[in-house]
């Protein structure tokens, strides 16, 4: 895992995954053609985390504002591109039906009033694009987020906010940690392999998305 303190820029100068998106055959729509059903078929949360296969990572940073407002950022998916450099574009798509809320605890949900909602994703870089859906499976006000893909890339991730045991009323302060677990398809793991994936993710995309967020939410929220 990584905060907010470790360095980036080493691992930035080695590997740029704008130039290996450019690798990647498009389909007539000049969108990244990754065929998905070359790998296994369907999104299963359980079989991704026994995926040998499977990417963990993680990272963190301390947000100098309360764990309210650092959720009520984070929970408005469509703020994503906002604060990830590689994000075209993310939008709701519906409502999680009841039958696909396996496991889910609704004490922590709909006694909130906080609906799980399906939204798809779309990864833009250089013109180029691929997309997946993901549904919401947990949502703790202020204090949790966690969500599984639907279709397309395999991932499921979760975001905790935990307000700092030092913190005052006159200054808030929140541990921000964010997880996620993911399985790359077999075109793309292929022209990875000379990369670290866990360090890239971790070291580049997951710590500048958080200092991002820190910054919008600073300059657009406070």
């Amino acid at each position: 895992m990584v905060s907010d303190q470790s360095s980036n820029n080493d691992c930035e100068e080695k590997f740029d995954i704008q130039d290996i998106l450019q690798d990647i055959p498009l389909d007539e729509n000049n969108e990244i053609d990754i065929d998905y059903t070359s790998d296994e078929d369907g999104v299963d949360n359980e079989e991704l985390i026994n995926n040998k296969k499977k990417i963990e990572c993680s990272a963190s940073i301390m947000l100098p504002f309360s764990a309210d407002v650092a959720f009520a950022a984070f929970s408005d998916l469509t703020r994503q591109p906002s604060w990830c450099k590689y994000l075209h574009s993310v939008e709701y798509i519906g409502l999680v039906n009841d039958e696909d809320r396996d496991g889910t605890n609704e004490s922590d949900l709909l006694s909130q009033d906080i609906p799980l909602r399906s939204s798809k994703w779309t990864v833009g870089v250089k013109g180029l694009r691929f997309s997946w859906t993901a549904s919401d499976t947990r949502i703790i006000r202020n204090k949790r987020i966690e969500w599984a893909s639907t279709s397309g890339l395999k991932n499921i991730g979760s975001v905790v906010f935990t307000p700092s045991s030092s913190s005052s009323q006159s200054d808030s302060r929140t541990h921000m940690e964010l997880c996620f677990v993911f399985v790359l398809p077999r075109l793309v793991s292929s022209l990875y392999r000379r990369l670290n994936i866990r360090k890239y993710t971790e070291e580049v995309m997951l710590a500048d998305m958080l200092q991002q967020f820190r910054d919008v939410v600073i300059e657009e929220d406070l």
